[in-house]
């Protein structure tokens, strides 16, 4: 019978040598492929990297995956990473099949609304975001660009020197109880 707090000490002592083998594994195919393997340039690249890490929970932890088994994956991913990442500067087409492009979310101050919800982002997710790059005012955005990566942009002006804060910058924004 299985239980959540114990384990056979011949297992414990599998996954301390599985880990060992598959971290000297993961080392030798990134030196092997370089680290553009685990980079977030796009989406594509996001679901390779959680898909390594999943990989790597499933062989060292599962019983039923060898390390070998999980290597051969492992070196599938990074051979399929390469092939997209070497098809996606050669070819316009493939670039276009797996990247999103990059959107304009806010320009010189204004938020572009329809963008915002062509990328399923909200104002209030767009205002959070301004707030933790320090900006106290629409009127210091200069651009705001939802990266292919997935990760936002903010292009700004230098804050005010008086240290004016916008109120639209806090709404939603609990003030306390």
């Amino acid at each position: 019978m299985n239980t959540w707090f114990t384990a056979p000490s011949s297992h414990l002592y599998w996954i301390v040598l599985s880990c060992v083998v598959f971290y000297l594994l993961i080392i030798a195919t990134t030196r092997l492929f370089g680290l553009r393997s685990f980079t977030t340039f796009s989406g594509f690249d996001f679901l390779i990297t959680l898909a390594m890490g999943a990989l790597l929970a499933t062989t060292v932890v599962g019983r039923d995956v060898a390390v070998v088994e999980g290597f051969v994956a492992l070196l599938s991913l990074f051979g399929l990473q390469l092939l997209v990442s070497v098809a996606r500067v050669r070819w316009d087409w493939v670039k276009r099949l797996v990247d999103n492009p990059p959107t304009l979310l806010m320009e010189n101050g204004q938020v572009l609304r329809r963008n915002l919800r062509s990328v399923r982002v909200t104002e209030d997710e767009l205002r959070a975001k301004l707030r933790s790059q320090n900006v106290f005012s629409y009127e210091q955005v200069v651009a705001v660009v939802l990266e292919r990566s997935g990760e936002v942009s903010v292009l700004k002006r230098s804050a005010t020197e008086n240290g004016f804060l916008d109120k639209e910058m806090l709404k939603g924004v609990v003030r306390g109880s």
